[in-house]
């Protein structure tokens, strides 16, 4: 299908692809399905992304996944914190952080990050409990410089999203 964007024109979507966010995002709770696509040639040292409202066709966000920019970066969530995405298996979901660009910086909020279920194609942003400078992280990127992510077999490292125990 066509999407057509404000911001970006038109674009050819997999509806099967749309997330839907139950409760919306931290200032768009109407905005309830988005989309995402990769950024080709962005000139980043990490791939970066566009999750673009399907709700509206001007409100779109640069994305990345988080532990390419902070690689020991993990989140605790308790399991009803993320019932509403369905979710069955913890390696079924996958994190993103919202990247804010201003005068020639990248910054990231690691505070909000959000949850994805690729298995059921939802989402939520979650607000986690945590110290204040980590809402505008400032991301070091220098010309030449490549971020790598290992993947091989012995590299590969464990799901940034750890289950808190229910008692």
């Amino acid at each position: 299908m066509v999407f057509e964007s404000k911001l970006i024109g038109n674009i050819t979507i997999d509806e099967a692809e749309i997330f839907e966010f139950p409760g919306g995002l931290l200032g768009f709770e109407d905005k309830k399905r988005f989309f995402f696509m990769k950024v080709l040639d962005s000139g980043f040292p990490f791939p970066l992304e566009i999750m673009h409202s399907y709700d509206s066709n001007n409100l779109a966000f640069f994305v990345a996944d988080p532990s390419y920019i902070v690689p020991e970066y993990s989140i605790l969530v308790s399991p009803d914190d993320i019932k509403d995405i369905d979710f069955q298996d913890i390696s079924d979901l996958v994190l993103r952080v919202i990247l804010r660009f201003e005068k020639g910086k990248v910054f990231c909020n690691l505070v909000t990050p959000i949850v994805l279920n690729a298995k059921t194609k939802k989402g939520k942003q979650l607000i986690l409990n945590a110290p204040e400078d980590l809402l505008d992280v400032e991301i070091s990127i220098e010309k030449g410089t490549e971020i790598k992510k290992e993947t091989s077999a012995e590299s590969v490292s464990e799901n940034p999203i750890k289950l808190a125990s229910q008692k």
